[in-house]
């Protein structure tokens, strides 16, 4: 198994796990126009925990890594809220802070194709 494959399931476990242990900023990171925010963070969390299990087995794989392309569109809101807060709280213009975050996601939206 390719050490990049060890280094996402890390990525999105040790993510996973920091929405429970840091679960308030994982809450204000969901849309305000959304219910439930708590739970979404968590539920959030136990996904990328999945997620981060199922890219270590060959028979789950490929789903999880479809799952996963799905999920980094899904949660793309959260990250342009956090976009607005921080380039309030540290005056940072938005264009920048969306020229380093989009092509992150699209870069990691790739990362996960590569094991369809």
């Amino acid at each position: 198994m390719p050490i990049d494959l060890y280094v996402m399931s890390a990525f999105y476990g040790i993510a996973g796990i920091t929405h429970f242990t840091h679960t308030k900023f994982f809450e204000y990171a969901v849309p305000s126009i959304l219910i439930y925010r708590r739970f979404i963070a968590l539920f959030s969390g136990f996904l990328e925990i999945l997620i981060s299990l199922g890219l270590l087995y060959p028979t789950t794989q490929s789903h999880t890594a479809q799952f996963l392309m799905f999920f980094l569109i899904a949660i793309y809101p959260a990250n342009i809220v956090q976009i607005n807060y921080y380039s309030k709280k540290y005056r940072i213009a938005k264009w920048i802070l969306w020229a380093i975050r989009f092509p992150m996601q699209i870069g990691l939206i790739y990362w996960a194709y590569l094991y369809v």
